[in-house]
């Protein structure tokens, strides 16, 4: 595994190849005019993005892909300016005053492999006390009303708050601290209403996280403020510790790690989902792609590099 630190630049045509090749992989839908839009529209920061990818363990689930920068860009400009975002969307308006309340913020837009503009994950430029983004003008007042929940299973720092648009899906990415009990993951995934996790998906958790830290995800509904699911998102360090245990992740995942990558120290990470009959028990799968996705994490000393 490569420890350099050169940056790999994107390249359109083996991009789009690798993702049209890649969703015949997993047998998942692929629209190269919608991949070909998207770079379109943001030619002017691609060249200098990091760019991260992502597939589930669902079948027939897309592709998808971010666009990481380094300094502040209107990411949600271009997507209404390209109709992908009607100018009265509620999500929008959000992500704009969550943008307003953290100085430095830098947007990282989202698309899937087939339709394009899916969804925004917002760099909060460092972490943020839950307070500070609850406070944002606009913040729906049913999200608020999460705040002891938060509290009672010590959710304090953010350094993420993601926006799915069709869905209309707020999301707060909180930053923990490994060892995990079983005990603590049960009172996570409570936060859902689900049941507590199967003592063999603990044991894979644990068998990854160790005891590093991690991001916990907590996805809520804009309008009603309800818990639909949490995420633990794993990462993998640059020398694998001899003493983590990588769970087996079924044929599909498996296919996802013959899609080439680029850069030339690998970025990798396996989230775990609780919650929505939809999404308990799926497992998502991220690597980095191009463009210095490590270099761009580390950079945010937090976690992850």
């Amino acid at each position: 595994m490569s420890t350099t630190s050169e940056r790999e630049p994107f390249v359109e045509a083996r991009f789009l190849d690798d993702f049209e090749k890649g969703s015949e992989l997993l047998d998942a839908p692929f629209s190269r005019q919608a991949l070909e839009e998207v770079i379109n529209a943001h030619r002017e920061l691609i060249d200098n993005a990091a760019i991260q990818i992502r597939a589930t363990s669902t079948p027939g689930n897309p592709l998808s892909f971010r666009l990481f920068m380094t300094t502040p860009a209107d990411t949600l400009q271009i997507a209404e300016n390209q109709g992908w975002l009607h100018p009265d969307h509620p999500i929008l308006g959000l992500a704009r005053a969550v943008r307003n309340q953290c100085e430095g913020a830098i947007e990282q837009p989202e698309f899937t492999a087939d339709k394009g503009c899916d969804a925004l994950f917002m760099y909060l430029n460092g972490l943020r006390d839950l307070d500070f983004i609850l406070a944002t003008p606009g913040m729906p007042d049913a999200i608020k009303a999460n705040r002891q929940k938060f509290l009672d299973v010590d959710l304090n720092e953010l350094v993420v708050v993601h926006f799915e648009y069709s869905k209309e899906l707020v999301s707060f990415y909180f930053v923990l601290q490994g060892p995990l009990s079983k005990a603590q993951l049960d009172k996570m995934v409570a936060l859902t209403g689900a049941p507590p996790s199967s003592d063999n998906v603990y044991t894979d958790i644990v068998g990854v996280l160790l005891d590093s830290s991690y991001y916990l995800t907590v996805v809520m509904d804009y309008h009603t403020g309800h818990i639909a699911r949490i995420e633990l998102h794993l990462f993998f360090p640059v020398k694998l510790p001899p003493d983590m245990r990588i769970p087996s992740l079924g044929e599909r995942l498996e296919s996802f790690w013959d899609i080439p990558t680029y850069d030339p120290e690998d970025m990798d990470i396996l989230s775990y989902c609780f919650g929505d009959t939809a999404k308990t028990g799926d497992i998502l799968a991220l690597r980095g792609y191009c463009g210095g996705f490590r270099d761009l994490i580390r950079s945010w000393g937090i976690i992850g590099a």
